[in-house]
């Protein structure tokens, strides 16, 4: 397994922070409140990618296009979790619907 994957105590409203460099990756006061920094590999929710870099997406099985097409086909945690990227970290909150999450990968 090349991830770690943290698990976020905080409600779908809160904010998540870079573990680097501290700048909000989700900011809710932000009108695109998708802010990723340089150390931001993906953020996804169970059901499509918000953002994604070209190097983290060379490493996954399935192409964001694929999985966003077939969503019914598959489960993003799970496409996430198979990449082949050297070593990243997974924080997972709440997304605010019943057994959806939201996942935001870094760089370790």
């Amino acid at each position: 397994m090349s991830y770690q994957l943290i698990e976020l105590d905080i409600s779908p409203s809160d904010n998540i922070q870079c573990p680097h460099c501290q700048q909000q990756v989700i900011d809710w006061v932000e009108e695109q409140y998708v802010q990723p920094c340089e150390h931001v590999l993906f953020i996804a929710m169970d059901i499509g990618f918000e953002y994604i870099t070209d190097e983290f997406e060379q490493t996954m099985q399935h192409t964001v296009d694929d999985l966003h097409a077939n969503d019914d086909q598959y489960h993003m945690f799970s496409e996430i979790a198979a990449s082949s990227y050297s070593e990243f970290k997974i924080y997972k909150s709440d997304l605010g619907v019943e057994g959806y999450s939201r996942y935001v990968g870094f760089i370790a």
